[in-house]
């Protein structure tokens, strides 16, 4: 969990650098389409979930760890640490409900496409 929470700094911070350095059409054109790109990653993964039968999440779990510890009189000193740490597990779908929430997000597609290609040609124009 602490590498991908680093990673996801990281990706945030360079997003945001790069956001910086967009002109203001690209800014715009982006914010358009978010909102479709998110619900389009939505479907595919109830997609996923429906082929595979799970949705894989992300527990967090207490961690200790053992490391060496340096004191002024002592050679070798043990120390423990609590970290939080992640795993991946699967759950399992309740493959009705996921497939009718599959169908209302593929329903709720075609506004969004039209509000998102008015919205692109809004940025296209000014």
């Amino acid at each position: 969990m602490e590498k991908a929470v680093r990673s996801l700094i990281a990706l945030t911070l360079v997003a945001g650098l790069i956001s910086a350095c967009a002109t203001p059409q690209q800014t715009c054109l982006r914010a358009a389409q978010a909102e479709l790109m998110a619900l389009d990653r939505d479907i595919a993964e109830a997609e996923r979930a429906i082929a595979r039968g799970y949705r894989m999440t992300e527990a967090v779990e207490p961690r200790t760890t053992l490391h060496i510890c340096a004191w002024p009189r002592e050679p070798v000193l043990f120390c423990t640490r609590h970290t939080p740490g992640a795993s991946a597990q699967r759950r399992p779908v309740n493959r009705a409900a996921e497939e009718a929430r599959l169908e209302s997000l593929r329903a709720q597609r075609p506004g969004l496409v039209a509000q998102t290609e008015a919205a692109v040609a809004a940025c296209m124009a000014g």
